[in-house]
């Protein structure tokens, strides 16, 4: 193992709070702990080793059932040194591993409160941080990646409240860290803590229940598509819309194709809408 446990700090405080439905909460888990890094430091934050950035997986075992909007991140952040910047980011889910970034937002460590009255209600838990993104950030279908890069050492340092080992089965696919230099790694590695942890860090969402989506079946061709992508539904379309998956919409059409030979290279989310008012969403490439 390549990183070594010191210790295990517990708290007291207690939650006792209605669920939110929009905030993704329910795979946090167990008892609220944080554990120190040997070397000093914190496994869910700073730590003598310089990781950079600590972030979970959203997908279908945490939450996310169908496609949406992002507007902000939480967090419960417990302690804090120094100054400096905490930023909030969402990552695309590349093959189980963070990917492009899709969204951003930075926290001055001033603007943190710690104290235990500061602390605000979120599902069965609390958080202190609130990110909210400029611009509501897309769903990518196969998940997201959200988290915090982290203060830099030399300056500042945060800790993110996690859980015990074992309360959160998913330690080895959906909560993980970038390294000093910048190589990702789950918690749940025998190589890096061998912890099943998960942090308090909430995402807050605008979901679109994936039974809805499935009311209608649809596909798009070609894909990779270069200048017109077709699209194919079982209804009439009302109307189409491409959306980057940061949410900005950047072509629309009331027919089965779409222009998109201005757009540039990557992958997109169109959304279709019927006469009907059934929707479908799905991502495409373009070349």
């Amino acid at each position: 193992m390549k990183k070594l446990l010191l210790s295990v700090a517990l708290f007291g405080a207690t939650f006792s709070m209605n669920a939110q439905l929009d905030t993704l909460t329910e795979f946090f888990t167990g008892t609220p702990t944080f554990y120190s890094s040997s070397g000093g430091g914190y496994v869910t934050g700073n730590n003598a080793y310089n990781d950079r950035a600590k972030m979970q997986l959203f997908d279908a075992q945490t939450g996310v059932t169908g496609t949406g909007t992002i507007s902000s991140l939480l967090a419960w952040v417990p302690a804090k040194a120094g100054t400096g910047t905490l930023t909030a980011k969402i990552w695309a889910n590349n093959a189980g591993a963070p990917g492009a970034e899709l969204g951003s937002v930075a926290i001055d460590l001033t603007a943190i409160d710690t104290n235990l009255t500061a602390i605000m209600p979120v599902g069965a838990w609390g958080y202190n941080v609130n990110a909210t993104f400029s611009s509501p950030i897309a769903i990518p279908a196969n998940g997201f990646w959200a988290g915090f890069e982290l203060p830099d050492n030399a300056t500042g340092s945060i800790v993110i409240v996690g859980n015990t080992d074992a309360d959160f089965a998913l330690g080895t696919t959906h909560a993980g860290e970038f390294w000093e230099d910048l190589t990702f790694h789950t918690f749940g590695d025998a190589a890096n803590w061998g912890l099943n942890i998960a942090m308090a860090i909430f995402p807050a969402v605008d979901m679109v229940a994936g039974i809805e989506q499935n009311v209608i079946s649809s596909k798009v061709y070609p894909n990779p598509a270069n200048d017109v992508l077709n699209i194919a539904v079982n209804e009439e379309i009302a109307s189409v819309s491409i959306v980057t998956l940061d949410g900005k919409v950047v072509a629309t059409s009331t027919g089965k194709t779409v222009d998109i030979a201005n757009l540039t290279s990557g992958m997109y989310i169109y959304e279709v809408t019927t006469a009907n008012g059934n929707v479908a969403r799905d991502t495409f490439m373009k070349n």
